[in-house]
């Protein structure tokens, strides 16, 4: 059976109704669509070291879906392609701003010398300010700036773990396409990163 999150006539129907000016369908669209979209954020926050340790996940999801309906408001997608690519582009930019905020954050005494003030101190995030923490962060940022076609293959490849011949599907393109998108964009990646962190 398939998984009805992934149903995307269920999702252009959604889509349709809030497009036609039903109010409900905005939470009709997060509703069926929240197992994938909270499958999306855990796995995009794997690729954040300093904000994993520190935020709950769902916390991550409500902010980026909140973002996600302010949004919708006026910009109206047409397609569950133009969907999953701005719910990408969310949970993507709530998680670079937690991570720029967590960046260097660090807890320390107010006073050194109180003695009161000698109970430890709450540990900073694991990697807080490595470098590999700063390549991913480059990465996502980059991620930002790919061409449209090549930044919605990397989003579903990438954050979604959708197959290329399903995007090939869900574009409507033969899957050579989706083939020479990834391809172009991992080069893209690599020369603005330095390779893909974790390489």
């Amino acid at each position: 059976m398939p998984d009805p999150d992934l149903d995307t006539v269920v999702l252009q129907n959604c889509l349709d109704r809030w497009r036609a000016g039903d109010k409900g369908a905005a939470d009709d669209l997060l509703r069926k669509s929240g197992v994938r979209l909270e499958k999306l954020a855990r796995r995009m926050a794997r690729s954040f070291p300093n904000v994993r340790s520190v935020v709950e996940v769902e916390d991550v999801l409500q902010n980026s879906l909140m973002r996600l309906l302010r949004t919708l408001l006026t910009l109206r997608p047409t397609s569950t392609r133009d969907f999953f690519n701005l719910a990408a582009v969310h949970i993507r930019r709530e998680l670079l701003d937690l991570a720029r905020s967590y960046r260097n954050r660090h807890t320390v005494p107010l006073d050194p010398s109180d003695s009161s003030a000698m109970s430890p101190a709450e540990p900073a995030a694991p990697d807080d300010a490595g470098p590999e923490s700063d390549r991913w962060v480059r990465f996502h940022e980059a991620v930002e700036l790919l061409p449209v076609e090549e930044r919605e293959v990397v989003g579903l490849v990438f954050y979604h773990g959708w197959t290329q011949d399903k995007i090939a599907e869900l574009f409507g393109v033969d899957e050579r396409t989706i083939r020479r998108r990834w391809a172009s964009a991992c080069q893209r990646l690599r020369r603005a990163v330095g390779g893909v962190p974790g390489d």
